[in-house]
């Protein structure tokens, strides 16, 4: 498919959210994927380097989408659809990634959980089914949160003489977890196994029989004159309903949504960020040294992109006066010495650079100030990228106070109070993320040097 194709036909798309479908000429199903807007997701591949995507759009040769009420409903469609056809390129293009799948134990009171295996360590009881894939595990999350408000079920990993705290809150029936386990009735198992019956059916797209069963269950308690019990199951009815409106459901997106507009036009990018990418080093005199890259996609922390990379040059120590000494560096008889973080940020980009298949981000988040954004710069600039570099600069609590960026090739700074709370609060939580991935796996080389 042409870009000019492609271009005509994007213009075509709804702002609605749905699923699209790549196909070739002979109809054949290429690629499925969902989107909150369909117009802007679509119109992101104009613009991709991804090699793959590249790939997948010169086979191309038609585009279609279907509307639907939510993301949440567009996710369980996109699974449905992935499951039946598993299209070339939706396996392809997650190969640096792992599908989410839902897994129902196989107890006398399931439990239910969330995994990217079909076997996890994790899950100790025999799994009976699995539910999925699904991609995104941000909206998966959100769903199941609604749904277990509606049918609660146990997620406890080891029976308690007495209630859990999800019990009290409405998320647990109580009685499942319990070591005495006698005093549950015969009804009170049938409600348990109802629940876990309505959202498999639920996350298999079986919204409409699940609503029909419980609308004849509604009927049964009004003809036999138990109008409260009926009324209570008219009131689930209208919330599950709900969960799966558009406007209920992107109320979380549009939460997420408002720091990435503000730091669109912070930095006056062509479109919403939708993917940024945080960096940090850890190291002590530069022993042991190490970076990581942590992602957040659509303002969600997406762990399945996350990179750690073990330093491998060998970087002399930087000397630096006690004014800049930061939590980082050592104290070595008077002198303080600290790695060459510069110099191994180098390293972690260029790495980095090195694996076009991993999406490339709208902005990078630098831990540090004007050299190591100068540092980052010069190698995207090299690589001709159009990636924004910003830094969180650290005040002498290595505590982030303001933004270093460039604008027209001058530097500015930008306190961090001067920006919406809900930015801020982005940006320390993708710097923190970093440095907590980073120093994790220093700890790691450490720990395993101690050992040997």
């Amino acid at each position: 498919m042409q870009l000019n194709d492609l271009r005509s036909k994007i213009s075509d798309l709804p702002k609605n959210p749905g699923i699209y479908v790549f196909k070739d000429s002979k109809g054949k199903l290429l690629y499925i994927g969902k989107a909150i807007n369909l117009k802007g997701r679509v119109s992101a591949y104009l613009k991709s380097t991804d090699t793959r995507i590249i790939r997948m759009i010169e086979i191309a040769t038609k585009l279609e989408y279907q509307v639907t009420d939510s993301d949440i409903e567009a996710l369980i469609l996109e699974s449905q659809l992935i499951k039946k056809h598993q299209p070339q390129f939706n396996i392809v293009m997650r190969d640096d990634k792992q599908y989410f799948l839902v897994a129902i134990t196989d107890e006398e009171y399931p439990r239910i959980f969330l995994t990217h295996q079909r076997k996890s360590n994790r899950i100790k009881a025999p799994i009976k089914e699995l539910i999925g894939p699904f991609t995104q595990g941000s909206s998966l999350k959100i769903t199941l949160k609604q749904l277990r408000r509606l049918f609660p079920y146990c997620t406890c990993k080891q029976l308690h003489n007495v209630p859990c705290l999800n019990y009290h809150i409405g998320r647990c029936l109580g009685f499942c977890c319990l070591r005495d386990q006698e005093q549950a009735t015969s009804d009170m198992r049938q409600v348990y196994q109802r629940n876990i019956r309505a959202i498999r059916d639920l996350l298999s797209g079986k919204r409409s029989s699940v609503i029909r069963q419980l609308e004849q269950e509604m009927k049964s308690l009004g003809d036999k004159g138990e109008f409260e019990k009926a009324m209570a199951l008219q009131s689930k009815i209208e919330r599950v309903k709900r969960v799966f409106e558009h406007a209920l459901i992107n109320q979380s997106h549009r939460e997420l949504a408002k720091p990435l507009i503000h730091l669109q036009k912070l930095l006056k990018l062509a479109k919403i960020p939708a993917r940024v990418e945080g960096y940090d080093i850890s190291n002590i005199s530069g022993t042991h040294a190490t970076g990581s890259m942590i992602v957040f996609e659509n303002g969600n922390p997406d762990k399945n992109s996350y990179r750690k990379f073990k330093i491998r040059q060998t970087f002399s120590p930087k000397k630096i006066s006690v004014g800049n000494l930061t939590g980082r560096s050592k104290n070595l008889g008077g002198q303080v010495r600290g790695g060459n973080d510069t110099g191994m940020l180098r390293e972690v980009i260029e790495r980095r650079l090195n694996h076009p298949e991993w999406t490339y981000p709208e902005i990078m988040l630098i831990d540090g100030g004007k050299g190591q954004l100068n540092a980052v710069q010069s190698i995207l600039d090299n690589h001709k990228l159009d990636i924004r570099v910003i830094a969180l600069t650290k005040n002498g609590k290595h505590v982030g106070d303001h933004l270093t960026m460039k604008v027209s090739g001058k530097f500015k700074l930008i306190s961090l109070t001067k920006l919406p709370e809900s930015t801020k609060n982005l940006l320390l939580a993708v710097d923190a993320e970093a440095h907590r991935f980073a120093i994790n796996y220093y700890r790691k080389l450490h720990r395993k040097q101690s050992i040997s």
